[in-house]
């Protein structure tokens, strides 16, 4: 656990190809909230949630604050960062928001160790495995540089994290195949059934 550190779940999409909010979704019997929640909130001082859902959703988690987007119209998960990063300036001392989306539960237990030591110099840091970016497993440096500038974009059109990170120093972080995606993303319902033979097969806990 680093303790300049916030972690957030990012859990405010539309869950349109699931058909129901992923983060209720079960593998093997756990929710997809609780297993992203379990694994991010080792590696962190501080959990907080990005999401729509009724209190009551995460009742059984111990997280400092349950948000909604900062700026309305469902902007996507970068509007959910800079909920997040207001929040952690406002309200703490700590220097960067690890963020976590809720469709993906078997990013590495690591994650958060290797952000930090390829993080020397650097606004922003962001996942990659397999030559494939996971932009929404990222570290933010919070500043008003930074809050400012994303906020900037985003009403002026810029959705994508990939490209707003562009405007910042960033550094992108390799992690190996481990005989599974790390990074794996669930959306549809055979995405779901995919990560039960994953999580059956390599005893992810």
């Amino acid at each position: 656990m680093n303790k300049d550190t916030v972690g957030m779940i990012l859990a405010g999409g539309k869950s349109s190809r699931m058909g129901q909010d992923k983060s209720i979704k079960r593998i093997n019997g756990k929710n997809l909230i609780e297993l992203v929640f379990r694994r991010s909130e080792k590696q962190v001082s501080e959990m907080i949630i990005n999401s729509n859902l009724a209190r009551e959703h995460f009742q059984n988690l111990n997280y400092n604050a349950l948000l909604s987007d900062c700026i309305p119209g469902s902007l996507g998960p970068m509007a959910g960062i800079l909920t997040g990063i207001k929040w952690v300036r406002k309200n703490t001392k700590k220097k960067w928001l690890v963020c976590f989306p809720v469709d993906s539960p078997f990013f590495p237990k690591n994650l958060v160790m290797e952000f930090l030591h390829e993080s020397k110099g650097k606004q922003v840091v962001l996942a990659e495995s397999s030559g494939r970016l996971h932009p929404v497993f990222s570290m933010w440096n919070i500043g008003f540089e930074l809050e400012n500038k994303i906020e900037h974009l985003l009403k002026n059109g810029e959705r994508k994290i990939d490209k707003i990170s562009k405007k910042f120093k960033t550094r992108v972080v390799n992690f190996p195949d481990i005989g599974y995606d790390p990074f794996f993303n669930i959306n549809t319902p055979e995405d779901l059934e995919t990560a039960n033979r994953i999580e059956k097969e390599f005893k992810i806990n």
